[in-house]
């Protein structure tokens, strides 16, 4: 039984017992260094496995052991005063992948809502016309350029880039909207006199670049990690136009700038895991040029998808 048991050792387990400069004892199993021994005169450090397993110091001269299990370090301290013990914790450090791949550049969908606009230059006796339907107020946006200007060790970005924003603004109430006498300020049209409204929208074209903070964080959802961004978002306008269509199936476009203001900006904040983004857009420039028509601020909420 003795010998079977040897036979099998022998077979299964290579034990490696050397002497290395007669400093370095190793013994290994299968070629796997398990436990090592380090004699340098003034102390010996055994260790036991990779380097987050055990480790043993202790010095010639008896006044300190030093025991280290991964990242924790126990020493056993003779001092003058009698032996204590202390402990000491590595800081662990963030292993940040060394890529950082900006979320600006990809499709996008949003969904506009429009609160708390303001009617007071049209006097008391006006209605709050430019009421939507969100469910149909939807904007499409083409994001095709990004640039992302990281630090060094990749874990934030300055993010730039260039897109185009197609925004639709669908009514909620039997309207469209036009200028008074043609070139005057913005006023609604009722529709109903000519049919049954099916839909009325307003649609308004941009040119948008971003400016974004954009962050890596170390939280993860699978293998994707998290990133957070902020900043603005600069519109250019291209170009507007209503259209409006009766159940009967008569469709009316008409096309104007509607008084819409050449430029905009947005505040913006968005959440992304790998190739999926939630984001808000909020409007800090009024759609409609002052003395012109309502102020409103619309506020996008949507989806994107970076990187396609």
């Amino acid at each position: 039984m003795k010998q079977f048991i040897t036979l099998i050792l022998c077979n299964v387990l290579i034990f490696n017992l050397s002497a290395q400069n007669q400093d370095t004892t190793e013994i290994k199993i299968l070629k796997k260094n398990i436990v090592t021994v380090i004699d340098d005169n003034d102390k010996v450090q055994v260790k036991v496995g990779n380097d987050r397993g055990i480790e043993v110091i202790t010095d010639d001269w008896g006044d300190t052991t030093q025991i280290r299990i991964g990242r924790r370090t126990f020493k056993v301290i003779d001092g003058d005063n009698g032996t204590y013990l202390k402990v000491d914790k590595e800081i662990s450090k963030k292993n940040w992948p060394s890529s950082f791949n900006a979320h600006w550049a990809g499709l996008e969908v949003g969904m506009n809502i429009v609160q708390n606009a303001d009617y007071s230059m049209y006097g008391e006796n006006q209605p709050e016309f430019f009421e939507l339907n969100p469910g149909k107020s939807l904007s499409w946006n083409l994001n095709f350029a990004e640039f992302a200007f990281k630090n060094e060790r990749k874990t934030f970005a300055v993010v730039t880039g260039m897109g185009i924003s197609f925004n639709d603004y669908t009514f909620d109430l039997p309207i469209t909207i036009e200028k008074e006498d043609g070139f005057g300020i913005i006023v609604p049209r009722n529709l109903e006199e000519d049919g049954s409204v099916k839909k009325s929208k307003l649609h308004v074209n941009y040119l948008t670049a971003p400016l974004l903070l954009e962050i890596k964080t170390p939280l993860r959802m699978g293998s994707s990690r998290l990133f957070i961004a902020g900043g603005v978002i600069g519109g250019l306008y291209l170009g507007s136009h209503t259209k409006y269509k009766f159940y009967k199936g008569d469709k009316q476009k008409a096309e104007s700038n509607y008084h819409i203001n050449q430029w905009k900006y947005d505040v913006t904040g968005r959440i992304s895991f790998g190739d999926f983004c939630v984001f808000a857009n909020y409007s800090m420039t009024s759609l409609f040029k002052k003395g012109k028509g309502p102020e409103i601020y619309p506020l996008m909420i949507g989806v994107s998808f970076p990187n396609i």
